[in-house]
């Protein structure tokens, strides 16, 4: 007999989203190995990224990770919180995202993020959506990008 996967709910509901709360995640230390691996996932082998004799010779001193790299270490983080785990439907975009400081082999970064905005979906009648403000933030405090997140999130089931 084949029993039927059920959904594990840990995340929150439409409904429990506040406007204003702010979270934050665990850090997450950047490595070479990640470095090196974002690189031959995206194809992306800049300089910046992947030669270190060329890097000390630029304004950074040393190899930074890819931008969109941290993009996606933030969407991580995030969701090592478990905060959509079971009512999250889908990631609707990033706006406005900016890469404000860079991020080195050996920074430890976090995701900290607030809700600004959200609302009942207008095509979807058991989901709403939820307006982020994310920042990745690096050890001293900087925070190295920024932006906006749109998610859609499952409303609270009706008995």
């Amino acid at each position: 007999m084949r029993v039927a996967a059920e959904p594990v709910v840990l995340g929150l509901w439409f409904e429990d989203f506040e406007k204003g709360v702010e979270r934050l995640s665990p850090g997450r230390t950047v490595t070479e190995a990640d470095l090196v691996s974002f690189a031959g996932l995206t194809g992306d082998f800049s300089q910046v990224h992947t030669d270190e004799e060329f890097c000390r010779q630029t304004e950074f001193g040393t190899r930074i990770a890819h931008g969109l790299f941290g993009l996606a270490i933030a969407q991580g983080l995030c969701w090592r919180t478990n905060y959509t785990q079971g009512t999250g439907v889908a990631s609707l975009g990033w706006n406005n995202w900016a890469f404000k400081k860079p991020i080195f082999i050996g920074d430890t970064v976090r995701a900290r993020w607030t809700l600004r905005d959200k609302r009942p979906s207008a095509t979807k009648p058991g989901a709403g959506i939820i307006v982020e403000w994310v920042e990745l933030v690096n050890q001293r405090g900087e925070v190295v990008q920024s932006g906006e997140h749109i998610t859609m999130v499952r409303r609270r089931p009706h008995d």
